[in-house]
């Protein structure tokens, strides 16, 4: 089961050295870009010449350098840590479509003896239980939610240099700096960027010398004396709460400012004659997302064009776990599924009376555990959001959080969100291909009326 976790920067842009030392000459030297570039080829000072500019606070002129890193069998918690951040891209291996049985979970190289098997003991049971989930027909997407933050993670990571020594700094010197495996993740990472752009070191160092970095607080691992489930109706619970007072008019003046010399009566239907909906950027909406699942969340941090709120892994409730329709309708899996979480909940309360596996708490956390978070975003990357995760393809339980953002921005604007959907409905067409729900009919008929189906949907339950 036992493997190292590794970062591995495998690509970089070309000449990235050369490229800073440009960008840093721009500003103050004749000549236009290219030409700036050409004479700084092979010049000994470029290295000497970003240092200077990064000691002078310019920052800017390293995000021109951009590496590729293969995060290669690191455990989720490290992914969750890294992908909130807004500055990179991401690519990661799919839990809804993977089996992740047999890809193994994080040991912390500290355990030995009793506690090294009391927490293989933990993780086993809770990989066995996934495995057994599986060979009863529950989809991977719901089976999933007993997989623990410890297992195994792959993905690909495109970040620029600046955020890249944010990382590394924020992990040696703030919010990282208690935890072991991100502590080796960012030694590989400072050595492989010695290498490949040393004159980036002294940034490094003066970074961990002058930090003054947040640090998280001293906290107690959630562990309750019993399991309590959260019924998939229930979780995902969105409340928008903050919006603009007078959006069409905000909409109205930002289309005159982007079209001078517009005199005509303006309508909204206008803004989506053109691909760049720049307008709607200027509308910004913000929610509070109750009882999400750390599966949920890893969906919803994707989007990049955000500002998001997530607690700490270390503070989420061990105890409380989403109960998904496909076990809940199957009555031996829901007996068993209950008894896993009850069995977890009982050795994660055991573990976290011992010193040295307390600490390593947020490993024991189930991707079916929920939290709350908060997040505002503007009305353009809702547009996008709402094509890709109303859609019948998405996970069941995005899609439903996206669904209800969407009644909530229509009945606050229905003049501007009655554009919002997904994408049949949005564009007239399905990209999914062979993967088509093929009920586009059904769909646009139902994002259509949105207003009558969920009103409907209030009477059935009654």
């Amino acid at each position: 089961m036992e493997k190292s976790s590794q970062a591995k920067i495998i690509s970089w842009n070309m000449n990235h050295g050369e490229i800073c030392a440009s960008a840093a000459r721009i500003s103050t030297t004749k000549g236009n870009a290219a030409e700036i570039l050409e004479k700084a080829k092979e010049n000994e000072k470029n290295g000497e010449l970003v240092q200077k500019v990064l000691a002078s606070g310019h920052k800017s002129v390293i995000e021109h350098a951009v590496f590729t890193i293969a995060f290669c069998d690191v455990s989720a918690f490290v992914e969750q840590f890294f992908i909130e951040s807004r500055l990179a891209s991401f690519t990661v291996k799919s839990r809804r479509y993977v089996d992740f049985s047999s890809l193994g979970y994080y040991i912390p190289q500290e355990l030995t003896g009793k506690e090294l098997e009391s927490y293989c003991s933990y993780m086993d049971m809770l990989f066995l239980a996934y495995q057994k989930m599986l060979e009863n027909g529950i989809p991977k997407e719901d089976a999933r939610f007993l997989l623990p933050y410890s297992f195994h993670s792959n993905l690909y990571c495109t970040v620029n240099a600046r955020e890249l020594i944010y990382w590394i700094q924020s992990i040696q010197c703030g919010r990282g700096k208690d935890i072991p495996e991100l502590q080796d993740l960012a030694g590989q990472l400072a050595e492989q960027m010695g290498k490949v752009f040393p004159c980036l070191l002294p940034e490094l160092e003066a970074g961990r010398e002058n930090s003054n970095m947040e640090e998280e607080v001293s906290y107690e691992p959630k562990v309750r004396n019993s399991m309590s489930m959260v019924d998939s109706r229930e979780a995902g619970r969105v409340r928008m709460i903050n919006e603009p007072s007078a959006p069409l008019k905000l909409l109205e003046m930002a289309y005159c400012t982007s079209h001078p010399g517009f005199h005509q009566p303006f309508e909204v239907g206008m803004l989506f004659k053109t691909e760049r909906l720049r307008e709607l950027e200027q509308l910004s909406y913000s929610f509070l997302i109750s009882d999400i699942t750390l599966s949920g969340i890893t969906h919803i941090v994707r989007h990049r064009m955000q500002s998001i709120l997530i607690p700490s892994i270390k503070d989420i409730n061990h105890s409380k776990c989403i109960l998904p329709d496909t076990i809940k309708e199957d009555p031996g899996m829901a007996d068993f599924y209950w008894q896993v979480l009850e069995k977890a909940n009982h050795m994660a309360k055991q573990m976290s009376q011992d010193e040295t596996l307390k600490k390593y708490s947020y490993y024991y956390a189930l991707s079916g555990n929920t939290m709350d978070i908060m997040t505002t975003v503007n009305a353009r990357e809702l547009h996008h959001f709402m094509k890709l995760r109303t859609c019948n393809r998405a996970q069941w339980e995005i899609r439903k959080i996206a669904v209800e953002m969407l009644k909530q921005l229509r009945s606050s604007c229905p003049e501007l969100f009655q554009y919002f959907g997904p994408n049949c409905y949005v564009g007239g067409r399905c990209p999914e291909g062979n993967l088509s729900c093929n009920k586009m009919d059904e769909v646009v008929w139902q994002f259509k009326n949105m207003e009558q189906v969920w009103k409907l949907e209030d009477l059935l339950q009654i």
